[in-house]
């Protein structure tokens, strides 16, 4: 084989691993960032389940059934300390 040849096949097969590696790099990524990308969802997934399952009931809140707003009444109870006048 004449000596152009040979360095042009040298370049063209260093070249090939120099896209693998990158290839290889950049699929390291993407799997790493899939994996974050699925443990927040996961982890935002768990947050609103507990969310709606532990939501207050809407008296508590202020609330009637039908979702309309009410005041909300407090009762004070009187306290009875010893030798406390009222």
């Amino acid at each position: 084989m004449p000596a152009g040849q040979e360095s042009s096949t040298e370049i063209t097969v260093e070249s090939d691993y120099q896209a693998y590696l990158r290839q290889k790099s950049l699929n390291a990524v993407l799997t790493t960032s899939a994996v974050v990308a699925g443990a927040w969802f996961a982890l935002g997934a768990a947050v609103l389940s507990v969310a709606v399952l532990l939501q207050p009931a809407p008296e508590v809140v202020g609330m009637d059934s039908a979702g309309r707003e009410h005041s909300i009444t407090v009762i004070k109870m009187p306290t009875q300390a010893p030798g406390a006048k009222q």
